[in-house]
C-alpha cells in the first residue's frame, strides 16, 4: 500500500461543535479508506451553547481556535476550511419527488442525478418557504435520496442506466437562518472558513450505519449534552430525521439539584458514574461528599427516564409507529448507565437490541493515535466522510472585495446572500444622512439639513448591480461602502453673515465692541456652536449698556464723544466712551505726594488712588465687618473694600469707592487685576486685588 503524506491539498478538517465541548479532526482518504492522522477535543469554560445552539459566539469561537491550534501543531501546517454539523435544533424535513424527461433513451451520469437530487431540495424548499407563515430564512443542510425511479421502477442506483424518464424521492433537511449563522459567525472569528455543512444525524449515520445496513428498519440516536438527534433507515434508505431538545445537560441538571452541585462538577460526577464505586465532590457550601454510583443514579431516574421516553416517543413517530428492528446509540450522552435498558424498555424491543457503538462499527477507518474511541467519537468522524462525498458540492466560490469566500449555495443565491455570509456589515450599505438642526434664531424658527448620504455601490462582475442580483460560481462582488451625510453645524457668527466689529475707545483704551450674540440669554462669542434647541439672538451693532456685560448700572454715567448719553445709544466706529460715577467723592488718583511724584516722573507708574473722606471710611469700616452673603471683600489699591448688593461685580464697580481724574495732563489709566493687565468689564471675585493708577509718558 502506498503510504499518502497528509499536506493542506489532501486532508479533511472536520469539527464537531457541540453543547458542551468541541471535537477535531484532521483525515485523508488513504487506500479508500479514512485515516486520522490527529484530533483533538477541547470542553468549552462555560454554558456557552444551549441545547446545539450557539449562544455565545466569541466563547464558542475561543473553544474552537483551540482545537484547530492543537491539530496545527501535531500536523505541522495550518488548517483554513472546516466540514461542520448543524445539531437537529428546530429542523424542518420535506420529502417530495421530482422528475426529468430525457426525450430519448439517454445514458444517465452523475452530473445528471446530481442535478436530479438539487431539483429535490429546491422543490423542498419552495413547498417549505411556500407553507411557512414565519419571517425566518431556512437553509438546507442536508439531503439524502430515499428513491430512485427509472421510467417509474423503482431502483436503488441511475447511473450507467438508459431512460426517458428519470425521479427521485428526496428527503431534505431544513434549519433556521439564525442556526447556521452562528456556526458560520464562530468558524469566522476562529480563522476558518466552511468546507460543507451537514447535519449532525446525516453524519453519524454515515458512519455508523453504512449503506448496506440500511435496508433494515434501523433507527440511529446520537445523545449530546443539548439534542438528541435521530435517524430512521428503511429498504435502502434514510428515511426520516428528527430531534428532542432533551439530552446529557438534563441529566446534570439533575446530579445538581440533588446534591447541591455547581454544574460543572455535576457534570464530572455524571462522568463518573460508569466507572461505578464511589465519587468524590464538593457541594456549593464547599462541603466535601462521597456518593456511591448506585446512590447518583436513584436520583436521577427520573430525568433518565424523561429522556429515553422522549427520545423513544420521537423515534416511534418518525417510524409510523412501530419499534425499528434495532437502535445504535452514538454520542457522550449515550455513556449513561441504564439508559439503553430504560430505551428498549420505552420501545418494547428486547434489551440486545439497544446498543451504544463507539468507533469500532466504522469500517476501514485508520487512527494514528489513541482517544476518542468511544461513542463520542462517531459523529466528528462522520461529519469528515460525509465532507469527502459532498466535497465542494454544496458550496461555491465568490470573491468579495478581493477576498475568496466558499459559500454555501443550496437555493438560488443573491449579492443579499453573498454578503450575509462574508459578515459584510450592513451599515455599509446604507448612507444615513446627517442629522438636521433645530433652533430659533432672533424668535423665528430655523432648520439646518444634514447631507444627504450616498448609498452603497455594487458591481458584479465590473456591471452594476443590486442586492437582488443573483451570484454563481466565480462571481467577483465589489462593494463600494455607503457614504454617510454629515451632521448639520453652524457656528452663531455666521448666522448674521460677516458680523461688523466696533472698535471704540473706552476711557481712553483702545477696545473693539464685538456684536452682542446671547445662547439661551447668556452671552457668548462668535464661534459658539448652535446646538438643538437653542435660542439664538444677535445684536449687530452693540449699544453702550451692552459695555457693562449684565453689570448694574444705575449710578454709572455715560459720555459719547464728550456728552452724556444713554445705555441705550448705538455704538458706532471710533466713539470715545467714558463710564464714572454720578456723583464722585474727592478722592482722585495722582493728587497728594504720591501722584505729585508721578506726574513728575518719567516710566514705571506710581500706585494710586488714596482713600480719602466718607467713602474710604465707608469702604474700611465694611471691610472690617463680616463679609455678608452675596458680598466679596477685594483689596483696592492696597486697601481692603466690601462689594455688596449685587449678584455679579466687575471691576468697573470699583468706581463707586475710587473717583479718577478724568482730565490728566498727560499720561493713561492703568487697571490691573491679580498683577496682570485688566479691563473695565472683568468679573471680580472675592479676594482679589485690583489696582488703578495713572502712567505717565
Amino acid at each position: 500500500m502506498v503510504k499518502v503524506y497528509p499536506s493542506e491539498d489532501n486532508t479533511i478538517f472536520a469539527l464537531d461543535i457541540g453543547t458542551r465541548s468541541v471535537i477535531g479532526i484532521v483525515a485523508l482518504v488513504e487506500a479508500g479508506r479514512l485515516r486520522i492522522i490527529a484530533q483533538c477535543a477541547c470542553e468549552h469554560e462555560n454554558r456557552a451553547m444551549y441545547d446545539g445552539q450557539v449562544h455565545d459566539i466569541p466563547k464558542v469561537a475561543g473553544t474552537v481556535l483551540e482545537v484547530k491550534r492543537c491539530l496545527e501543531n501535531k500536523i505541522g501546517f495550518g488548517l483554513g476550511k472546516a466540514a461542520i454539523a448543524a445539531a437537529g435544533r428546530s429542523l424542518v424535513t420535506r420529502l417530495c419527488r421530482v422528475e426529468m424527461q430525457l426525450g430519448s433513451e439517454a445514458e444517465v451520469d452523475a452530473a445528471l442525478v446530481n442535478g436530479l437530487e438539487i431539483a429535490g431540495v429546491k422543490t423542498a424548499q419552495q413547498e417549505l418557504l411556500a407553507g411557512s407563515a414565519e419571517t425566518e430564512k431556512y437553509y438546507c443542510v442536508g439531503h439524502s435520496v430515499v428513491r430512485y425511479y427509472l421510467n417509474d421502477y423503482p431502483i436503488t442506483s441511475l447511473i450507467g442506466h438508459r431512460a426517458s424518464k428519470v425521479a427521485a424521492e428526496v428527503l431534505a433537511t431544513f434549519l433556521p437562518e439564525s442556526v447556521v449563522n452562528g456556526l458560520y459567525a464562530v468558524l469566522h472569528r476562529a480563522g476558518l472558513e466552511p468546507l460543507i455543512l451537514t447535519l449532525e444525524p446525516i453524519a453519524a449515520i454515515e458512519v455508523a450505519i453504512p449503506e448496506g445496513m440500511r435496508l433494515l428498519n434501523l433507527a440511529l440516536v446520537d445523545i449530546g449534552a443539548g439534542t438528541s438527534d435521530i435517524a430512521i433507515t428503511r429498504k435502502g434508505s434514510v428515511v426520516a430525521y428528527g430531534m428532542v431538545p432533551v439530552a446529557g445537560d438534563e441529566i446534570t441538571e439533575a446530579v445538581a439539584e440533588a446534591f447541591l452541585l455547581d454544574f460543572e462538577e455535576a457534570e464530572r460526577v455524571k462522568r463518573l458514574l460508569a466507572g461505578g464505586g464511589e465519587i468524590t465532590c464538593r457541594d456549593i457550601l464547599g462541603d466535601e461528599l462521597v456518593l456511591a454510583a448506585g446512590q447518583v443514579l436513584a436520583a436521577v431516574e427520573p430525568a433518565v427516564d424523561r429522556l429515553a421516553g422522549e427520545v423513544a416517543s420521537a423515534i416511534l413517530e418518525l417510524n409510523g409507529g412501530e419499534p425499528p428492528r434495532s437502535v445504535f446509540c452514538v454520542g457522550g450522552g449515550s455513556r449513561l448507565p441504564g439508559l439503553a435498558a430504560k430505551l428498549a424498555g420505552r420501545l418494547g424491543v428486547e434489551e440486545r437490541k439497544v446498543a451504544v457503538r463507539g468507533r469500532e462499527v466504522i469500517r476501514g477507518l485508520a487512527v494514528d493515535e489513541e482517544g476518542l474511541e468511544g461513542p463520542e467519537g462517531v459523529t466528528v468522524v462522520g461529519i469528515g466522510s460525509v465532507a469527502v462525498k459532498k466535497l465542494a458540492r454544496d458550496f461555491i466560490k465568490v470573491i468579495v472585495d478581493g477576498r475568496e469566500f466558499s459559500i454555501f449555495s443550496s437555493k438560488d443565491l443573491t449579492v443579499a446572500g453573498v454578503l450575509a455570509q462574508a459578515e459584510f456589515n450592513p451599515r455599509d450599505l446604507i448612507g444615513y444622512h446627517g442629522r438636521d438642526l433645530k433652533f430659533t434664531f432672533n424668535g423665528q424658527e430655523r432648520v439646518i439639513y444634514g447631507t444627504l448620504g450616498r448609498p452603497a455601490e455594487i458591481y458584479v462582475n465590473g456591471q452594476k448591480a443590486s442586492l437582488k442580483t443573483p451570484v454563481k460560481e466565480g462571481d467577483e462582488i465589489v462593494v463600494q461602502k455607503a457614504v454617510p451625510g454629515e451632521d448639520a453645524r453652524i457656528r452663531a457668527g455666521e448666522l448674521a453673515g460677516g458680523l461688523r466689529c466696533v472698535k471704540i475707545s473706552l476711557n481712553g483704551e483702545q477696545v473693539t465692541a464685538f456684536p452682542v450674540i446671547t445662547a439661551n440669554g447668556a452671552r457668548v462669542t462668535p464661534d459658539y456652536e448652535v446646538k438643538n434647541g437653542d435660542c439664538i439672538e444677535i445684536k449687530e451693532l452693540p449699544c453702550v449698556g451692552d459695555l457693562l456685560n449684565g453689570g448694574e448700572a444705575g449710578d454709572v454715567l455715560v459720555e459719547v464723544n464728550g456728552e452724556p448719553a444713554g445705555f441705550d445709544r448705538v455704538l458706532n466706529e471710533g466713539d470715545e466712551v467714558r463710564l464714572h460715577k454720578k456723583k464722585p467723592e474727592r478722592v482722585q488718583v495722582g493728587n497728594g505726594a504720591a501722584g505729585s511724584a508721578a506726574a513728575g516722573a518719567k516710566g514705571p507708574a506710581v500706585p494710586g488712588p488714596v482713600l480719602t473722606g466718607e467713602k474710604a471710611a465707608a469702604g474700611t469700616a465694611a471691610a472690617a465687618g463680616a463679609v455678608g452673603a452675596g458680598s466679596i471683600e477685594v483689596t483696592v489699591n492696597g486697601r481692603p473694600t466690601v462689594l455688596s448688593g449685587r449678584k455679579k461685580y466687575l471691576l468697573l464697580d470699583v468706581l463707586n469707592y475710587v473717583d479718577i481724574n478724568r482730565h490728566p495732563s498727560r499720561g493713561r489709566v492703568v487697571l490691573k487685576l491679580n498683577g496682570r493687565d485688566a479691563g473695565y468689564m472683568d468679573e471680580l471675585k472675592d479676594k482679589d486685588r485690583v489696582e488703578i493708577y495713572w502712567e505717565t509718558e
